[in-house]
């Protein structure tokens, strides 16, 4: 795969693109006390999202449950409407994610 884009660092949801893309890949850190979990949807407003168009889902916990740090690796597969990142952010939750995508 070639070079791709980044949404940079977000701590919370947002939408990172609109229209086709090639999800390339998800980092994700814990930030927060609470497991977190970080959503990506294909859509082309956050307002859509839901069950039917939810790409991946990843839930951090703290250590040594899981390791706080965690790297999706998507291999570019095709979103039609764009890309709308959702990290939970309730009491002590928190995550540092960015979505790489072409």
């Amino acid at each position: 795969m070639s070079a791709c884009r980044t949404s940079f660092v977000q701590t919370s949801s947002t939408m990172v693109t609109v229209g086709q893309c090639r999800l390339v890949s998800i980092h994700a850190l814990l930030t927060g006390a609470n497991a977190t979990t970080v959503k990506v949807y294909d859509v082309a407003t956050s307002g859509s999202a839901g069950a039917s168009n939810e790409m991946a889902r990843l839930i951090l916990r703290a250590a040594p449950a899981s390791p706080t740090l965690i790297e999706f690796d998507m291999h570019g597969v095709i979103a039609t409407n764009g890309l709308y990142l959702e990290i939970s952010s309730g009491t002590g939750e928190g995550a540092a994610v960015s979505v790489e995508f072409s």
